[in-house]
């Protein structure tokens, strides 16, 4: 199916909650994400926070920062988003629309027709985005050479969950550059 990524989520969740549908109304999710930036962030960090919105999860314990996770790290991102708010990042998410408009080749307003440039693409096996993530079409897009490496049980937060072997995809990826 072909369309704005929006309006393909909102048919594939149907009634059920999806949080990057949640994200796109400005205001709702970054007042309720910063009333409690400490909570927030440890659902998020422990994806627990895409699995309902903010208000269901109250109440709920806590989940256990994860492993790959310092607690001196973590303050520092409570600290961050403290300052910041969430309305940053959460406009990354409010711009899918907007991205798809200007890359889809069927739309006729593409800013690119394919990409001819190496690419890599890295995730985790475990991260709940590949999910709805539809890799078998990367050839529709990318024309250039592609790599793809799943590191196995890493999950969303990859970089910090497996900084060692996303150092070394990523080396290796650019030494095949030269």
């Amino acid at each position: 199916a072909s369309g704005p990524p929006t309006q393909i989520w909102r048919r594939m969740a149907g009634d059920n909650f999806f949080y990057i549908l949640y994200f796109q109304e400005p205001g709702v999710a970054d007042a309720a994400l910063g009333a409690d930036v400490r909570e927030s962030m440890r659902r998020m960090m422990t994806m627990e926070g895409v699995s309902a919105p903010p208000e269901q999860l109250t109440g709920r314990p806590l989940p256990p920062l994860p492993e790959w996770i310092s607690p001196d790290e973590f303050e520092h991102y409570v600290e961050a988003f403290s300052e910041t708010g969430f309305t940053g990042p959460l406009n990354w998410y409010r711009n899918f629309d907007r991205n798809w408009e200007l890359t889809d080749p069927v739309s006729g307003v593409t800013a690119c027709q394919t990409i001819t440039a190496p690419t890599l693409f890295v995730a985790g096996t475990a991260d709940p985005v590949l999910s709805f993530t539809p890799r078998d079409r990367v050839g529709d897009v990318v024309t250039g050479d592609y790599r793809e490496v799943l590191i196995d049980g890493a999950g969303h937060w990859l970089q910090q969950e497996r900084p060692d072997e996303v150092n070394k995809v990523l080396l290796e990826f650019l030494e095949g550059l030269r």
